[in-house]
């Protein structure tokens, strides 16, 4: 909330001089009004009553000299004696009526009892002549004033208290508007600077205040918070320098550290190229020395074949064939032909199986493929190669089980996996003394409710040590170093099964019984192939790229 956002809303909360007077006004004028009514009811009733005071001394002063000139009839002397009354302004009209009601002398205009007129009467008496007579009533003396004028009078009285009242009441308000003019003047210049500091001016003048009062100390604190408003920008300015500095250190760091990863990226992808290309190569001489057995059988037969048939043609030049030379003749060549038929489909099948391994391997297409034959044609190609380990390749799988998947990544984690197992765990269970026989199982099972098929290589080895099973997945992690171990084996696995196969792997291992090896894959996998526009493309390959810039979760 800022300073110039404090009620808004209300024009009365923005002005401390309006509230004031208001504060003032809002009781002084309603009782300035109320003691008005007051003076004016008080004066008009005590007017009326003193009216009426008057008017009883006056006509009980006149009955007294009217009496003896009712007596005599005399209407001259009753004239003489009201005449006064007329310049009374109060006077409305006085009249004198005989014992019998008869009218002698009137005076005025003619009244009648009113709300405004006062009617006092008197009986006029004259004195008995004796001391035993009794007064005799001779006639009545009524007199009659308005109280119009004295209430006028009291009215205009009652007003001008009134006026002098609410004079008195613009005197107060003038001179607490001034007071508070005094007082909120400096405030507002106080206000004005302090939503200044608060929009970030620092260049803002702090008003002067002549007075060392309250006014004095705020402005005085005021001006202790510019100072400090001034330090903590230049504070913030220093440090914005500052980060400018560190970001401008950190976009070169994070270019040279990109430049790096780049080619962190680049060798590594080069070294999981190399690793695949060095299992192929191994391969194709584990082949070329296993294709060597049958083709150099199938050679000494056709030699010796050749040999049999030169044989019998001597004897056919010679003319000394027999039925027993010639059927000594006829099994050699069915005995030479058997065996150089086994030996050559011996070799067409090694050669075969290599084939669909190393175009699975190198094309990095993805084809519908059965997988129990798939890990047939691998454990045939990595078996041979490990002949004098002694390991026995024991396969398990569920039959019919077919995959719409990538048997090129499939085979390479598979060839890792036995690789391993025979380079790490049987290795170091020889090294460690009599063991029980090697056993290298290779098992799969049927897809389950979520279309995904579970496969297991399991060996019976030394196992692996609780220290080193959660960095077995990590890039560049061998337990060899300097005896051949690249550590990248099974952290392609790892790329290969979560990334390219869409499937989960976990490993479980107890030194001295072995390891076991578990991943779920999804029959059909996820496509990898991606157009120009993000979307899915025709190309469904699989690169080493896609295996080499994961790093692995650590498994449980």
């Amino acid at each position: 909330m800022t300073l110039t956002g404090i009620g808004a809303g209300n024009p009365l909360s923005r002005s401390l001089m309006i509230r004031t007077l208001l504060l003032v006004l809002a009781p002084l004028l309603p009782a300035v009004l109320v003691a008005t009514y007051a003076a004016i009811d008080v004066s008009v009733r005590d007017a009326r009553d003193a009216l009426s005071d008057r008017a009883r001394q006056t006509v009980a002063l006149l009955a007294g000299g009217a009496a003896e000139a009712v007596w005599n009839l005399d209407r001259a002397g009753v004239g003489v004696l009201l005449a006064p009354m007329a310049g009374d302004p109060a006077f409305i009209g006085a009249r004198v009526l005989l014992a019998d009601g008869r009218l002698l002398v009137a005076l005025g205009t003619p009244f009648a009892p009113a709300v405004d007129v006062i009617v006092e009467s008197q009986p006029l008496v004259r004195a008995a002549a004796g001391p035993d007579g009794a007064d005799e009533r001779i006639g009545t003396l009524e007199l009659a004033l308005t109280t119009a004028h004295g209430e006028a009078v009291a009215r205009s009285r009652a007003r001008a208290i009134g006026l002098i009242g609410f004079g008195v009441s613009l005197v107060v308000c003038g001179v607490l508007a001034y007071i508070i003019r005094e007082v909120t003047a400096p405030i507002r210049s106080v206000t004005a600077s302090l939503t200044a500091l608060a929009a970030g001016r620092t260049d803002v003048a702090i008003p002067v205040a002549p007075h060392p009062d309250e006014i004095g100390r705020m402005v005085a604190a005021l001006a202790v918070l510019k100072e400090h408003a001034a330090e903590r920008l230049r504070f913030i300015e220093r440090q914005s320098g500052q980060m400018e500095e560190i970001e401008r250190r950190v976009a070169e760091r994070t270019r040279e550290l990109r430049a790096a990863l780049d080619t962190l990226r680049q060798a590594q992808d080069e070294l999981v190229r190399a690793e695949r290309l060095a299992g192929l190569g191994g391969m194709v001489a584990t082949i070329a020395h296993e294709i060597n057995t049958p083709l150099g059988n199938g050679l000494t037969v056709a030699t010796t074949l050749v040999e049999r048939i030169d044989a019998f043609t001597r004897t056919l030049d010679g003319r000394e064939l027999r039925r027993s030379a010639l059927r000594e003749h006829s099994q050699s060549l069915a005995t030479a032909g058997r065996l150089l038929t086994a030996n050559l489909l011996r070799a067409a099948d090694l050669i075969s199986r290599f084939k669909r391994v190393a175009v699975d391997q190198t094309s990095e297409q993805r084809r519908a493929f059965t997988l129990d034959e798939l890990c047939a044609e691998v454990a045939a190609m990595v078996q041979p190669a490990h002949k004098r380990s002694g390991v026995t390749f024991a396969l398990e799988p569920a039959a019919g089980v077919t995959m719409d998947s990538y048997p090129g990544a499939l085979g390479q984690v598979l060839t890792n996996l036995m690789t391993n197992a025979v380079l790490h765990g049987f290795d170091a269970a020889a090294a460690g003394g009599e063991r029980a026989a090697a056993v290298l199982r290779i098992a799969t099972e049927p897809p389950d409710e979520d279309g995904r098929v579970t496969l297991i290589v399991e060996d019976n080895g030394a196992g692996i040590a609780p220290a080193v099973l959660p960095r077995i997945f990590d890039p560049f992690f061998t337990t060899r170093l300097g005896s051949g171990g690249s550590g990248l084996g099974l952290h392609i696995v790892y790329a290969i099964v979560t990334s390219v196969l869409g499937g989960t792997i976990a490993v479980t291992s107890t030194p001295g019984v072995g390891t076991r090896f578990t991943m779920r894959l999804p029959v059909t996998a996820p496509l990898h192939g991606a157009g120009p526009d993000g979307g899915d493309g025709d190309d469904d390959g699989w690169s080493a790229a896609a295996v080499s810039v994961r790093r692995p979760v650590q498994p449980a």
